[in-house]
């Protein structure tokens, strides 16, 4: 058994093979060859907290082979190098699930509550840039009844839904509600005087909110942000107000346990012999070559990113059928963008109180919002999953030069372009399938290959879409890995 015999070599410090030897990709530089027990593809939070929760608490050696220069997938945080201060374009907050806080600690990052401030809030239809002018958005006692009448709706398939798979039911059974679109969804239950405060808080997420499947609504929307929206449950942020700290801090634990700026660029995988990864970075050129007894894929499932590890029939067939939408933030400035406000994209049509029509159609910018107490905003923009970064960039120029070409906003003299401080892939997300698939046991698929050719998998796509929901599920997949070892 080739991949065995690497292992036994490897641990025993006795493999060191010529980078002409072990690769037929031509690299150069030397191949090193390690040998580990886990090998994590992804360093973001499910990547990054399986990481110390497999070294740190089940005893087992693992690599991180992140292709980011840091860990943090998502997080997104840009720092001003004049004040040192941070800006989170992507992760937000963390709701206080489980052991999400004492994580936190764990990692000698302090906490607080998460307060968010106080922002006047424009409503701007982007496609045009005029500011409307007859739009009355919904009371705050009609959306918060909206909210409650869907927490009622969604908290009867909590079960199974999360912390993730494991429990959902076979193609026959599965409830009609998860099935309906969004829009008839919200139909059912009233719930239009919440569209527009779901929308702003994760439907961005999505490229189709209202025509998405309401089972994967509720994985972006969940019952844990619908109660943390009702003053239920609570959030928190570091106290740096820096998302990104968290994950240096997991680094600096990891230390040579992670590999960034590296990719793997060939794979072999079976039941039987493990797992054998050739990962070259970025940064150097050379290639290290992994022995591993299990994999772990924190990565979107998507056909660019499983490319490498030579998917068999079955696992094309599953992970295939995946579809993304996806997202960019950044951070930007401009002198004429307004201090304390939230320039929203708010279509026209949903004027004077036609709710239902506040989703933008793709691709779009959600909003220009300030961060406090500083000149810089936070932009998204979101497109279906062939969105590309250049488009992304234009989608939100676009809506800024049609403000100032509309007179919502006044242009300096002389002119200056909207500058970008940060601009990041905040994708692939909100990872569906069509209700023909699901209606065809694509789920039960899906959870068949957790452990096959000793590959085993987490993150969004067999989670909900928030970090700590993410590391809840995680927590019920890593003893099943540990026990397959």
């Amino acid at each position: 058994m080739i991949i065995e015999s690497l292992y036994v070599l490897a641990a025993a410090g006795i493999l060191f093979i010529p980078a002409h030897a072990a690769t037929g990709h031509g690299t150069a530089g030397v191949v090193n060859t390690i040998c580990k027990d886990v090998a994590i593809i992804g360093g973001g939070a499910s990547g990054s907290y399986s990481a110390v929760r497999l070294r740190e608490d089940f005893g087992v050696s693992v690599v991180v082979i992140e292709k980011d220069v840091t860990l943090g997938g998502h997080v997104n945080t840009w720092v001003d190098p004049a004040t040192g201060r941070g800006f989170d374009a992507g992760v937000q907050n963390y709701i206080d699930l489980g052991g999400a806080k004492a994580f936190f600690t764990r990692m000698g990052i302090a906490t607080q509550p998460n307060v968010r401030s106080v922002l006047d809030t424009v409503y701007v239809d982007f496609t045009t840039g005029a500011r409307l002018t007859n739009y009355t958005p919904p009371s705050a006692a009609d959306r918060s009844d909206a909210l409650r009448r869907f927490l009622a709706a969604a908290e009867q398939y909590l079960p199974i839904l999360e912390p993730g798979w494991w429990s959902f039911p076979e193609p026959s059974q599965i409830p009609t509600d998860l099935l309906l679109p969004f829009r008839d969804f919200i139909a059912k239950y009233n719930l239009t005087s919440a569209v527009p405060q779901i929308f702003s808080t994760t439907g961005f997420g999505m490229h189709d909110l209202m025509g998405s499947l309401t089972v994967w609504l509720m994985r972006s929307f969940n019952v844990n942000l619908d109660r943390l929206l009702l003053g239920l449950d609570t959030s928190f942020v570091p106290a740096s107000r820096k998302n990104q700290d968290l994950y240096d801090a997991i680094l600096k634990l990891l230390g040579s346990d992670v590999l960034l700026s590296s990719t793997v660029i060939g794979a072999e995988r079976s039941d039987q012999d493990g797992v054998v990864l050739e990962v070259r970075s970025s940064a150097t050129g050379d290639t290290t070559r992994i022995v591993a007894k299990k994999l772990l894929f924190t990565a979107a499932p998507s056909d660019a990113n499983t490319a490498p590890f030579e998917l068999d029939t079955l696992e094309k067939s599953v992970l295939h059928k995946f579809e993304y939408s996806a997202s960019y933030v950044g951070v930007v400035s401009h002198p004429s963008l307004p201090l304390n406000t939230s320039l929203v994209n708010t279509p026209s049509a949903v004027q004077p109180t036609n709710w239902a029509a506040a989703i933008p159609a793709y691709p779009y910018n959600t909003r220009f919002e300030n961060y406090p107490n500083s000149s810089y905003y936070r932009v998204i923009a979101t497109g279906d999953q062939t969105f590309t970064e250049e488009q992304a960039k234009a989608v939100i120029t676009g809506s800024f030069d049609k403000m100032v070409a509309a007179g919502t906003l006044t242009q300096t003299t002389p002119p200056q372009p909207l500058e970008f401080h940060s601009f990041t892939p905040h994708c692939l997300v909100s990872a569906y399938v069509s209700r023909k698939a699901l209606k065809c046991g694509f789920i039960q698929s899906l959870n068949g290959l957790q452990g096959r050719r000793s590959t085993w998998y987490t993150g969004a796509a067999w989670s909900v879409h928030v970090s700590t929901n993410l590391w809840n599920f995680t927590d019920t997949l890593l003893p099943r890995l540990v026990a397959s070892l």
